[in-house]
């Protein structure tokens, strides 16, 4: 009798723990100022009671009932397109993530569709952000990327319609060129945005080399431009921007006057380099960028660093020498030390220049 009355006592003590658990959970939801909604995301949004929130910011005149997010620039309710985004700004760039929500003027909202990449479009207008552009077709508008967009018509680079170009063809080849049908265009990262221009080469015989460099069965094209002396059948990379022809040897687009293309060759050392100044030699000089070392001894020639180098004669910064420096103690230091960033066993320098 006694075990039986435990079991009970047991299983009421069971049955008491869980209504008291749901009892508990039904009255914190009640008073629960977060309520799940399914039409949130990860993007910032919160819904409490009647109101979405974004971050920190309540947004009083949005519908909570019929919000829904449409996808990383934009959301709606029941009455209007909105437009949000966090972002910083340099005074208080690592402190502080500003936030803003904007509602789109004279959109249609039952129209209204995101293209992707911040680009959406309506039944009259298309949009970036928040704000509207013109386009030749709207009903084919398509998005490359976030600079490049599309219609039947035409091609467009930062909503600006690329002059000429054959919107039904036109492809990204990769960040730096472009075609269509008719011709081929070079891209160029701007100040956050890009510039595009044709490329006035042989089309059937383009050819994309890397990056920079391109040719056809004639010409040679550096960033889009030819390279006037370059022989296009023996165009060939080198490496560090250099290359060379059958007769002459390039730095970019500069011809470099008299270096030998059968003996050119950078310096191993150039892969250190920062990318502004770059070394090269041949069987009787020694070359930065595109200009001859005259005073440089190609057989002892060293690079110390991107800056400095020595020879059996001195030591140089850039193209001048170091005066008053012991080339056999002289060494860089990895980074200024007050004003200094070499020293040899008489003397600091800086930038070339004793500072004590």
């Amino acid at each position: 009798m006694q075990d039986k009355t435990m079991i009970y006592f047991i299983f009421f003590a069971i049955l008491a723990a869980i209504w008291f658990t749901t009892s508990c959970k039904s009255n914190n939801s009640k008073g629960n100022p977060d309520v799940e909604n399914p039409n949130m995301s990860d993007n910032g949004f919160t819904q409490k009671n009647d109101t979405v929130w974004f971050y920190d910011v309540p947004l009083k005149d949005v519908d909570a009932i019929s919000f829904e997010i449409i996808d990383d620039y934009f959301f709606k309710d029941k009455h209007q397109i909105y437009f949000y985004e966090t972002y910083r700004v340099s005074e208080d760039y690592f402190t502080s993530k500003r936030k803003r929500v904007v509602t789109l003027e004279n959109v249609d909202p039952m129209s209204f569709q995101s293209l992707g990449e911040g680009y959406a479009k309506d039944k009259s207008t298309a949009w970036y952000l928040n704000e509207a552009f013109q386009v030749a077709d709207l009903g084919s508008l398509t998005v490359l990327n976030h600079h490049f967009l599309k219609d039947i018509k035409t091609a467009y680079v930062d909503r600006t319609p690329v002059v000429g170009s054959d919107g039904k063809t036109f492809e990204l080849i990769s960040d730096h060129y472009a075609n269509d049908a008719y011709k081929y265009y070079y891209c160029t990262p701007y100040d956050g945005k890009y510039e595009i221009k044709p490329i006035t080469c042989h089309y059937t015989s383009f050819v994309i080399i890397d990056h920079q460099f391109a040719k056809d069965n004639t010409q040679v094209y550096y960033s889009g431009n030819k390279i006037k002396e370059a022989d296009a059948p023996s165009f060939k990379m080198i490496s560090f921007g250099y290359s060379k022809d059958k007769q002459n040897v390039y730095f970019q687009n500069k011809l470099i006057a008299g270096a030998d293309p059968i003996t050119f060759t950078p310096f191993e050392e150039n892969e250190n380099s920062l990318g502004e100044t770059v070394y090269a030699k041949d069987k009787s000089s020694v070359y930065i960028n595109d200009k001859r070392f005259a005073a440089a001894d190609v057989t002892t020639f060293r690079i110390l660093n991107e800056k400095y180098t020595v020879d059996k004669n001195g030591v140089y910064f850039g193209l001048k020498k170091v005066l008053n420096a012991d080339a056999a103690t002289f060494r860089v230091f990895p980074h200024f030390v007050g004003d200094a960033d070499a020293e040899d066993k008489n003397h600091r320098f800086g930038e070339g220049k004793l500072v004590e």
